[in-house]
């Protein structure tokens, strides 16, 4: 079999459509979200006789000879998907990771939360985890009392958690957005022409879970959720202090949970802790958040390591 990197427009619809029913990490409705970021979507393809057999999507930034490569940006995932399901996953994830490894990339960047992926030469292998939390069972609660104490409070303050519209909701959620991360000293970390094309991918793909709560004309909270397969992914929270005392948050996961049960989610996925936030750890195990680990595939140049 061959490895060809793959730009959209060289991938039949047969496939494409595959590829897209199989995982939204590594569709290519997200991956063409990161050109808001001016990233490349490209897609590394085994072939058989000119055939598409597995497809493994990624991102690139940067220009050659600097260019790194990246399955997915900022904390996503994607996994080798086989179109043929004849193949071995593993097998074919490890040939694929082999090809990137030898094109002359900078940086790769390779998240195996699958565990697809063996020891593959030239890459440094790091341990990685997130926190992952069993949704599954009628009526769902996180275990800890004081948690569901204000999931109830929020109930009684009568709020509601609604679609996010961007015709209603963006001026509204930048301001939250570019206010927050002000107050800790950063620079937004990305550009409201990405969260534009967020909410358009949102309005196509329902696997995009896009929420807020307002209160008096202010936008409380927002969160943004993905889903991939089975599991929910907490992707981006933003809250003003101000409402603190509304408990959005609590509130705002505690019924999408509920309401992606109902759809087939089985896990709630609450993301990486930085290793020097102890108290959000603490605030993911009362939400009943045990630790996954993985391993992260990472492989620098010597250019790379220079920049």
């Amino acid at each position: 079999m061959d490895v060809r990197k793959l730009r959209l427009d060289d991938i039949p619809e047969d496939v494409k459509l595959r590829l897209n029913g199989a995982t939204f990490l590594g569709s290519t409705g997200f991956a063409r979200l990161w050109q808001t970021m001016n990233g490349r979507n490209v897609y590394w393809a085994l072939e058989d006789g000119g055939n598409i057999r597995a497809v493994l999507t990624g991102v690139e930034f940067g220009r050659w000879p600097l260019v790194r490569f990246q399955s997915m940006p900022d904390g996503c995932y994607a996994r080798a998907v086989m179109i043929d399901d004849s193949l071995d996953p593993k097998q074919s994830a490890n040939i694929l990771s082999r090809a990137i490894a030898k094109a002359g990339y900078a940086k790769v960047y390779i998240h195996d939360f699958h565990g697809l992926l063996e020891s593959v030469s030239g890459f440094e292998v790091t341990d990685c985890a997130t926190s992952l939390v069993d949704v599954t069972g009628t009526d769902w609660q996180p275990p800890d009392k004081k948690l569901q104490s204000e999931i109830r409070k929020a109930q009684r303050e009568e709020i509601t958690v609604q679609r996010f519209e961007a015709q209603k909701h963006m001026d509204r959620f930048v301001s939250l957005m570019e206010s927050t991360e002000q107050r800790h000293g950063r620079r937004p970390k990305y550009p409201r022409v990405f969260y534009e094309s967020l909410a358009e991918l949102a309005e196509t793909d329902e696997r995009v879970v896009w929420v807020v709560v307002e209160h008096k004309d202010a936008l409380a909270a927002s969160h943004i959720y993905f889903i991939e397969n089975d599991v929910l992914l907490n992707w981006q929270i933003y809250f003003d202090k101000a409402f603190s005392f509304l408990k959005p948050n609590q509130f705002i996961m505690h019924s999408t949970v509920i309401r992606m049960v109902e759809k087939g989610v089985k896990t709630l996925n609450l993301g990486a802790t930085p290793g020097d936030a102890e108290s959000l750890e603490t605030y993911k195990q009362k939400w009943g958040g045990r630790t996954h680990s993985y391993r992260c595939f990472q492989k620098r140049s010597w250019l790379g390591r220079l920049k």
